[in-house]
């Protein structure tokens, strides 16, 4: 077996890691959802996840979506939320040269724990950020217990 000799071996990791950069920058990140079989954009929206003694809350934030552009539903003990961002453009903006904002469809999914009251989830959208309350349930919450000394 014949090996080349590069005379630049550090040429050789620099053309890797482009070819790794371009790898990890395209689109192409798809996947398909296993119900519908159609494509959805890899993009999805970061989600803070803050517990609360009662309660716990997903915060996702969604600039330039309104409330009929996201879908939430739960079952089996799964909370998803879908959407879909429009690409809008205008020519009278300019001639577009890079485009970093996201769009496309979007799909993110959480498996509820079991102290979760799945009866009593709210959701509100205000200013692109929806935020969904999970309740817990009763027996959830924690309990302080006096210690008794004697």
């Amino acid at each position: 077996m014949l090996v080349r000799r590069s005379s630049e071996p550090f040429r050789d990791l620099s053309v890797l890691r482009r070819q790794m950069d371009e790898l990890f920058n395209r689109s192409w990140l798809s996947f398909f959802d296993s119900e519908e079989g159609e494509a959805i954009s890899a993009w999805a929206p970061t989600m803070d996840v803050i517990e609360h003694d009662d309660h716990i809350l997903l915060r996702a934030e969604l600039p330039g979506l309104t409330r009929d552009d996201v879908e939430l539903t739960v079952e089996n003990n799964t909370l998803s939320i879908r959407g879909d961002k429009k690409f809008e453009y205008s020519t009278e903006e300019g001639q577009y040269r890079r485009i970093e904002s996201r769009f496309g469809s979007f799909y993110r999914s959480f498996t509820l724990p079991t102290t979760v009251d799945q009866d009593r989830i709210e959701a509100n959208f205000k200013n692109g950020v929806l935020e969904i309350r999970l309740p817990k349930v009763e027996q959830a919450k924690p309990k302080k217990i006096a210690v008794k000394v004697h």
